[in-house]
């Protein structure tokens, strides 16, 4: 298992419940939430693509937070969202239609719970819970081009491993240890 399944799998699971308790005051949102869920749990063959469950944790949270009129999109994609949970429990070999049963319980749970108790989820903390999803959202979006990079950086290293031994000139160590020096001397004698 990679950073990226981890990552992937912490999205979706905080997104589901945070949709699924922001949903919860209309019913309207409701049937969107459970329409994006049934429209991918049930999708066979696919696996969760980090970059589209990364835009559509985003997409959805900026919608709700500044365009509350079409909150149903962001719904919409908060059940694709816990869909996208059953389809990665799927690829650790578990039984779709377990998983997908367990996961509509802790939805339906959460939707209980927020609708019952006002305490659970206050505005406040589902807005700030959504703003968490997506800028995590966001991260997992870019998370598989960061890693690719890195793993790009890592292979021209090797490729330079010739070059960097290579000792470093004196006169460059004795340049950054005097400006460094300088610059410490001038922040100590500025704050006087």
């Amino acid at each position: 298992m990679t950073v990226t399944f981890h990552a992937l799998w912490m999205l979706c699971a905080l997104a589901a419940t945070t949709f699924a308790a922001a949903a919860a005051p209309r019913g309207r949102w409701l049937v969107a939430l459970t329409f994006g869920f049934l429209a991918f749990v049930f999708v066979p063959g696919t696996q969760p693509d980090p970059e589209v469950a990364g835009l559509f944790a985003a997409f959805g949270a900026i919608v709700y937070l500044f365009r509350p009129r079409y909150a149903w999109l962001a719904f919409v994609l908060g059940g694709a969202l816990a869909g996208m949970l059953v389809q990665l429990f799927g690829l650790l070999g578990d039984r779709v239609g377990v998983i997908a049963t367990l996961v509509a319980m802790v939805l339906a749970s959460t939707v209980w719970l927020a609708r019952t108790r006002p305490g659970f989820s206050p505005e406040a903390l589902r807005e700030e819970a959504l703003l968490i999803v997506g800028t995590l959202g966001l991260g997992v979006a870019v998370l598989p081009s960061v890693l690719d990079g890195w793993q790009a950086a890592a292979n021209m290293n090797v490729q330079m491993e010739n070059v960097a031994r290579q000792a470093i000139p004196v006169w460059v160590l004795s340049v950054v240890a005097t400006s460094t020096l300088l610059g410490a001397a001038y922040a100590l004698w500025s704050r006087r």
